[in-house]
Formats: structure tokens, sequence, C-alpha cells
């Protein structure tokens, strides 16, 4: 099998795998992309990124929403493949919108991340995502929810379309070797709280609910003195709290030390029903870390509710500050959710588990 893949992100490629860059994000001379190093079957990938003149990129991905450049890229090759596959709708709408006016034995199969156009149920995109979904011979989702969207509005993609949850890179996030060195830096900044991402978390809830914490009086005054909140990911947000530290983009093995010596983690988000935050939540979860999450439609599927994390209504930050002083104040619970949680993502929610499932959809619609 040949496989064209379009990400839609930018992909470093070299000859030796870079230290601080996931699977995803590098492409190894002589070595397999991403999750498809562990294909059972031969399969050859080459990959197409979003890369282009800096001006253009960022037109696309702030303005547009779509590449058109990438397509462009990839359309005089597409007879080379068996399969071509779209990593996000932005990265498949110009392709499918060719093979539409020009149709190609080649198949074309998306992971569709985000319902589409987040989930609209009108408006001249839905209309533009409805006729072009009409090409696209299957599609991939992370979030069973939504399902029932693609009922509504895209019927004639159900039945070809394929539920196949997200896995994480277990080995990538095994966190540190040597379990004393971590134990001693985990208790040293035991009180901290971290919160990862630079976009769609629900940060004034979780800000909200931290201050809660800090004056609850069921919690030590020593205990509430050495709370501390992190904020990774989004720079912009300035709050008048000295226990409230606001970090940019660090690098990942940065990343993976901050979450390792935090007293556990926060997911907060608000309910969308698209794929979003299950990257987060399941490299936390790897690295053996109790997490609160929103009990949201994305996270649903990956969550078993006070055995591998603890769940929250969304936007009540009244109940996330009573998750977060459970969690403060119970170490034997917080670190059963953390060993569960470790063992959840390495017998479930991992990468080679996720291309077991995907392996077999693509073999079946290359046959189809």
């Amino acid at each position: 099998m040949k496989v064209l893949m379009l990400v839609n992100w930018k992909v470093e490629h070299g000859v030796e795998r870079p230290s601080d860059r996931q699977p995803p994000d590098y492409y190894i001379k002589g070595e397999m992309y991403w999750f498809y190093r562990y294909f059972k079957q031969s399969v050859e990938v080459d990959v197409i990124d979003i890369s282009s003149f800096p001006w253009l990129e960022h037109f696309e991905k702030e303005k547009l929403r779509f590449y058109v450049v990438q397509a462009l890229r990839a359309i005089p090759k597409l007879w080379h493949y068996d399969l071509v596959v779209s990593h996000g709708m932005q990265s498949a709408v110009v392709l499918s919108l060719f093979r539409r006016l020009f149709p190609m034995k080649t198949k074309h199969v998306v992971f569709e991340i985000g319902s589409f156009n987040s989930a609209a149920e009108s408006g001249a995109a839905l209309k533009l995502m409805q006729f072009a979904s009409k090409s696209i011979d299957g599609f991939i989702y992370h979030t069973s929810g939504q399902k029932e969207y693609y009922k509504r509005f895209f019927p004639w993609i159900v039945g070809k379309s394929r539920f196949i949850p997200f896995g994480t890179d277990a080995d990538f996030f095994s966190g540190t070797e040597n379990e004393d060195v971590q134990k001693s830096v985990v208790c040293e900044s035991r009180r901290t709280i971290i919160c990862v991402g630079y976009a769609k978390r629900d940060w004034d809830t979780l800000y909200q609910a931290f201050c809660g914490l800090q004056k609850d009086e069921r919690i030590e005054a020593e205990e509430r003195e050495c709370l501390r909140l992190k904020l990774i990911g989004n720079p912009s947000f300035q709050y008048e709290n000295d226990k409230v530290e606001v970090m940019p983009y660090i690098p990942i093995k940065r990343l993976i030390e901050e979450i390792e010596n935090a007293h556990f983690c926060v997911v907060p988000l608000k309910e969308l029903n698209y794929s979003f935050g299950q990257m987060t939540l399941l490299q936390q979860m790897a690295l053996g870390k109790a997490v609160i999450a929103s009990k949201v439609s994305s996270l649903k599927d990956y969550i078993k509710d006070r055995e591998t994390a603890l769940f929250y209504e969304p936007e009540s930050a009244e109940e996330l500050e009573d998750r977060m002083k459970e969690l403060l104040l119970n170490a034997v619970l917080r670190d059963t959710l953390g060993r569960n949680a470790r063992i959840s993502v390495k017998d479930r929610f991992n990468e080679e588990r996720m291309a077991e499932d995907i392996e077999e959809y693509f073999h079946m619609l290359c046959k189809s």
C-alpha cells in the first residue's frame, strides 16, 4: 500500500530523530512515519505538511482556515498512491473539491477532528463541507459523540466513517526513568497544579476554582499558602494573583518535566462536539498523573470517572474546586488515579492500538 499523508502542521525532515519532538512532528529518512511504524503489513508513506511562505502560511491558517498550497502540491501526485490521508478537513477541502470534479481510483480518507466546521448547523461553510464531503471515501473520528452530528447534517458519511480512539505515544511519555528522583522532585513542588493548552481551554472557570481553593477554610492555612497554579501554553493572560504563573509554549521535554513535578493536572474544557483536549489528557495520564477534566463529549470515551481520572461538570467552578480540594488532600486517591491512568494508556489509548485499528480500516477501504 502506498499512502500520501497531508497533515495540518509542520513536519521536520531529517536523518536523525530529534529528542525534543514527538513522532507526528518529524519524518526521518528510512524510517516509517508516526503511527505507520506499527503497521503489520508493508506500507510506503510520504508526507506533505503545510509549509509554504511565512506570510502565506499565516493567511491560510488564520484567515482562510484551509490549505490551498498543500493541496496544489499533492494533486499532481495523487495517481501514484493507493490512499490519500488528510488529517483534518483543513487539509482535505481543496482536495475533496478537486475529486468531485475529477473522480479517480485513489481513495481519500480524512481524520475528521473538528466536526467539519466546528459542528456548525447552518451557513455557507456548512454547505461547502456537505458538498465536498461527498467525494471522500472514509472518515476516522476520535470522539464517538460526533456520530450524532453526522446523522443530522452528513448522513451519507455515517456508513463509511469509523470511531477510532486517539492514542498517544506511551513510550515517549513514559516519564522519568529513576523513580526515586521523580518522587523527590514531585515532593518539593507537590502543591503545583498544571493546566496545559494554548487554545480552547476554560481558563476562567479554572481560575475561579483556584481562587476559591485559596480561600477554602476546610484546607489548612499552610496548605493553602503553598498552592500554585501554572497555565502553560498561552502567555496572553494576566491575573492579579501572585500564585498563578502564566507560561508560553515550552519544548516538549520541559513540558514533561513540568507535568511530572505537578501535584496534579486539570484539563478544563467547555462542551464542543468535536475532538480536542484528548492529546493533552492522554499525555498526562501516560505520565502517571492524576487528572481532573471537564465531562465533555471529547473526553467521555477516554475516562472512567474516579477510576482513571476525575470528572467535573463543564463551567462549574464550584465543582472543580471540590475536585481540586479532594486531590489536594487525598494522596491515596491521587496515586491510585495516576497509576490507573498510566495503565489505561498502556493497555488501550496508545499509538500502537490506534494504528492497529487504522490499518484494518485502511485495508478495508482500499479493497472496496
